[in-house]
C-alpha cells in the first residue's frame, strides 16, 4: 500500500496500516512470546533475539539502499513486503502454532493461583518498572534525533561526525553478543542493576569532554553498549520483577506512554536548545532522567527481591 501512495491521506493510511503491524510483531510482542514459549530461560531466549535483531539495520540500510539506487522506492518496498509474506509469515505460521497455555504459577511444589492483571498493575514494583522505561526510552529516542547536531556542537570535525554514530550501532551488537556469551557466568540482577548506567556515563563523556575526540569514543562506546544493553533489561523487567505470567498485559499497559515518550522527548530536546547554551540544558535534563529512572529500577528490584530472593 505505501508503494502506491499518491496523496497524503494515503499515506497516513499505509503507515497507520504499518503501525498496527509493528505493534505487533517488534521486541514487545516477541519478547512476550518468548516469555511464553521458554518459561525457565526467557532471559537468554531474549538476548539471542536482540542479538540478531541488532544486525538488522547492519544488514537492511545498505539492502535498502542498494535497491533504491538500481530500481526506485515504490519497487524496493514491494521487495520488502515480499519478504515478510514469503519469509517471515510462513515462519511465524510453522514457529508459533500449539502455544500453550499459561500453566497456573508453582512455588514450592503447591500450585497457586496467579494473582490478576489488576492486582499486578496496582504494585508498585509495576509503576517503579514503568517509570524505568518510559524515562530511559525518552532518553534514547531523544538523542538519536539529534545525534549529528550534538556531536557537531561538541566540536567534533565533519568525519568523526559521521563515523560516530555508525559505531553506536555496531556497539549495540558487540554490548549483546558480549551477554550472550557471558551471560550463565553473570548474575541477572546484578547485570541489570549496572547495565543501564552506561548511558549516563556516556552522555557524561559528551558533556564534560567537548570537542575531544576521546571524550566522544568514550561516549559512543558506552551509549551504544548500553543502548544495546538496555533493550534486554526492557524486555526482561517486567517478567522477573513483577509476572511472569502477565508480561504481555503488563507491557501493553505500558504501550501508550512509552510511545508518547519515544514522540515528545525529540521535540523537547529540540525545544531546550538555544543559540547561546546550545544543547547543554537538554543533555543535562537527558543525565538527569536517566539517574531517575535507574533509581526507579533498583527500587523495584529490592522489592521484588525481598519478596522472592531467587
Amino acid at each position: 500500500a505505501l508503494s502506491q501512495v499518491q496523496t497524503l491521506w494515503q499515506f497516513w493510511g499505509a503507515w497507520l496500516m504499518l503501525g498496527v503491524g509493528c505493534a505487533a510483531t517488534l521486541y514487545p510482542p516477541a519478547f512476550a512470546v518468548l516469555t511464553r514459549r521458554f518459561p525457565t530461560d526467557f532471559r537468554r531466549a531474549i538476548i539471542s533475539l536482540t542479538f540478531l535483531g541488532g544486525l538488522a539495520s547492519t544488514v537492511f540500510i545498505p539492502l535498502m539502499a542498494g535497491l533504491i539506487h538500481a530500481f526506485e522506492w515504490r519497487a524496493a518496498l514491494w521487495v520488502l513486503a515480499a519478504m515478510h509474506l514469503l519469509i517471515c509469515a510462513p515462519l511465524h505460521a510453522w514457529l508459533l502454532r500449539g502455544a500453550k497455555a499459561v500453566q497456573p504459577h508453582v512455588t514450592h511444589s503447591h500450585a497457586v493461583d496467579e494473582p490478576g492483571l489488576q492486582h499486578h498493575m496496582r504494585r508498585p514494583m509495576f509503576w517503579l518498572i514503568g517509570v524505568f522505561v518510559i524515562l530511559l526510552m525518552g532518553v534514547t529516542a531523544a538523542l538519536p534525533a539529534h545525534m549529528i547536531a550534538l556531536l557537531r556542537e561538541s566540536g567534533l570535525s565533519d568525519r568523526w561526525v559521521i563515523i560516530a554514530p555508525a559505531v553506536i550501532g555496531v556497539m549495540q551488537v558487540v554490548g549483546r553478543m558480549s551477554l550472550y556469551v557471558l551471560e550463565k557466568r553473570l548474575n541477572p540482577h546484578v547485570t541489570n542493576r549496572w547495565m543501564p548506567c552506561l548511558i549516563p556515563i556516556g552522555l557524561l563523556f559528551l558533556m564534560l569532554g567537548a570537542g575531544q575526540v576521546w571524550a566522544a569514543m568514550c561516549f559512543v562506546l558506552c551509549y551504544g553498549v548500553g543502548n544495546g544493553l538496555l533493550t534486554i533489561v526492557k524486555g526482561t523487567a517486567i517478567a522477573q520483577y513483577v509476572s511472569q505470567a502477565h508480561t504481555a498485559s503488563l507491557n501493553g499497559a505500558l504501550g501508550l506512554p512509552l510511545a508518547l515518550a519515544r514522540a515528545g522527548s525529540p521535540f523537547l530536546l529540540g525545544l531546550l536548545w538555544s543559540p547561546e547554551g546550545g544543547y547543554t540544558l537538554g543533555l543535562w535534563l537527558m543525565w538527569g532522567m536517566c539517574w531517575v529512572g535507574i533509581a526507579a529500577l533498583w527500587w523495584a528490584q529490592a522489592r521484588a527481591l525481598r519478596r522472592s530472593p531467587s
